[in-house]
């Protein structure tokens, strides 16, 4: 049946009209007003089903409206990229030839090298790639996690020397920007389900020096909220401190909940807990 339609819609408009015409043409003009109702009904009837005729011929003839394309769209967050981790924050870099950080082992085991595209975050997993742009210049770049950081107050990431000079940034210290997880080719991706897994939350609570305060603080928070794990570490200088870690973490709102509740202990304490990863 589908077969049998017109395909020319203009052509079929145009054979309905003539076909209306020969239907309704009166054998002689009749002026209007003159010969009667039904002579002036006769008079009338094809001019009506003329016009009648001539707007569905329009309708037909009239492009058919199509959905914008993508540049005309409005730009968001796409539906694909609904579990895109996203972030935006304040980022820094290291690997100066004074921080005495080159050479050193990252959180994943590898040797920090200021020159490859790598960046420090607190919680996405190690291995993660980010894409990251400077929101002052509209630079981007796309890095690899592998050093948890930075552990400053406001700060969201920690850039590698090259990472910052591709930013622009590197002989400013600091910058605003926006990062989204990406895959190794830099199309943006979902954070990796077993990665998150493998590497519990954590609450880190303090960075001491002193093994007396370290072992005062421990056993504190362990009368108070369970496991306390340290990490070994070391500052810019070279001195080397202990970690003071909380708890073990599946989700983000559980580490969450047990920072505040932590903060709330030591308000008086000058202390302020964050979120990190075991690894």
């Amino acid at each position: 049946m589908l077969s049998s339609l017109p395909t020319n819609w203009s052509k079929t408009c145009a054979l309905w009209i003539h076909e209306i015409h020969v239907a309704f043409d009166p054998p002689t003009p009749v002026e209007p007003g003159k010969g009667g109702l039904l002579r002036l009904m006769r008079w009338s009837t094809p001019r009506v089903a003329t016009l009648v005729a001539l707007s569905f011929t329009l309708h037909c003839t009239r492009p058919p409206a199509t959905a914008p394309d993508a540049a005309s769209r409005p730009m968001g967050i796409q539906a694909s990229e609904g579990q895109v981790y996203m972030e935006e924050g304040v980022a820094s870099w290291y690997g100066g030839e004074d921080d005495g950080f080159a050479g050193r082992p990252t959180a994943s085991g590898e040797v920090f090298d200021p020159e490859q595209y790598t960046c420090a975050h607190r919680t996405l997993p190690l291995g993660s790639f980010v894409e990251v742009e400077n929101l002052s210049n509209r630079k981007r770049t796309v890095l690899r996690v592998n050093d948890r950081g930075p552990f400053v107050k406001g700060r969201m990431l920690d850039l590698s020397k090259r990472g910052a000079e591709d930013l622009g940034f590197a002989g400013h210290g600091t910058a605003r920007v926006r990062l989204r997880t990406v895959d190794a080719m830099g199309v943006p991706t979902t954070l990796n389900a077993a990665a998150e897994k493998a590497d519990p939350y954590v609450v880190q609570v303090a960075s001491l020096s002193d093994p007396k305060n370290v072992e005062t603080l421990t056993r504190e928070l362990e009368n108070a909220f369970g496991t306390v794990t340290l990490q070994a570490a070391a500052t810019r200088e070279g001195k080397p401190v202990k970690r003071v870690r909380v708890g073990s973490y599946t989700s983000r709102e559980e580490a969450e909940k047990a920072a505040e509740e932590i903060a709330k202990h030591l308000k008086d304490r000058g202390v302020e807990p964050f979120i990190t990863r075991q690894r």
